[in-house]
């Protein structure tokens, strides 16, 4: 049978838009509830790197019926998975589906906020998402290989998830190899969308170029100040061989904490990554017509 929720809100917007704040301004009015749609804000271990909500840090998971509380907001889906184990987007779909009921149950408005484009069009699209069970040798061989190299290797099997897979995403190009390598299917053509059973507004956070440029390096600067660098040395001491010390923010992290980089540089390094992937967000939302863009 097929799910069917009351209608809801997705705010969306590049990285550092304002999204949260616009989306908790909401909830406060609409009695609202927010499920994250970040894709490293669901590792309890990633806080600093992530811009997550400090009311929100953590170092445990909790499921994905357990929301936290973030100016008095419950949000859904932070914290819910750890480093090491493997979290995919089929994951991530059952456990919105989870917060989905819980918040229709509390008689909530859902709000699903997020940068994390795949996230919110697999949802809100009705995408159906193969559940293909982790391979762990295949991805130990995998995640010895360099990004470059790894890309390459799906732009020559699929080309057309390249379209959707951005070449920073280690995490994402292994799953989708993996995918492949136990379908015999192109991962494109298995990421189909069906009729989506959501009645959805979508509104988008952009406050343009020049405020963004200002926004993220503001936040580059605070991330150092409130100890980036130590949170990244730990998670390389914890998780060594984990792919997702290569995400923006604590690769840069990283390389200042080993002296690679100076704070300047990294401060410089981690905007231009940042700003970078936020174009990245704003040109594959330009491609929906049915997005209200505000400056908020």
């Amino acid at each position: 049978m097929k799910r069917t929720f009351p209608p809801c809100i997705a705010v969306l917007g590049p990285t550092a838009s304002g999204k949260t704040a616009y989306a908790i301004h909401l909830a406060k009015r609409l009695n609202g509830a927010i499920i994250s749609a970040d894709s490293r804000q669901v590792y309890a271990e990633m806080n600093i790197g992530t811009a997550k909500p400090r009311e929100a840090y953590a170092q445990h998971t909790h499921n994905s019926a357990t929301p936290d509380m973030i100016d008095g907001v419950p949000h859904y889906l932070l914290n819910i998975a750890s480093i090491d184990h493997a979290y995919a987007l089929s994951d991530w779909l059952a456990d919105a589906h989870a917060a989905l009921a819980v918040i229709a149950k509390n008689k909530q408005l859902p709000i699903i906020a997020g940068g994390t484009m795949l996230y919110i069009d697999a949802l809100l699209d009705g995408y159906d998402i193969p559940d293909i069970a982790p391979n762990p040798e295949l991805r130990k061989e995998l995640e010895q290989q360099s990004p470059e190299i790894l890309y390459k290797k799906l732009q020559e099997l699929d080309p057309a998830s390249c379209k959707f897979i951005e070449s920073h995403n280690t995490r994402r190009i292994i799953r989708a190899l993996e995918v492949m390598n136990a379908t015999g299917e192109k991962f494109s053509t298995l990421r189909s969308a069906s009729a989506s059973q959501y009645a959805a507004t979508r509104i988008g956070i952009f406050p343009g170029w020049d405020a963004m440029k200002s926004n993220v390096e503001t936040r580059s600067r605070d991330m150092l100040a409130q100890g980036l660098a130590a949170e990244a040395a730990a998670l390389r001491t914890n998780y060594p061989t984990s792919p997702l010390l290569q995400t923006i923010n604590y690769k840069q992290a990283l390389e200042l904490a080993d002296g690679q980089l100076t704070e300047e540089q990294a401060v410089a390094s981690m905007s231009q990554a940042t700003l970078r992937y936020a174009h990245r967000q704003m040109s594959w939302w330009n491609r929906r017509k049915d997005i209200g863009w505000i400056c908020a």
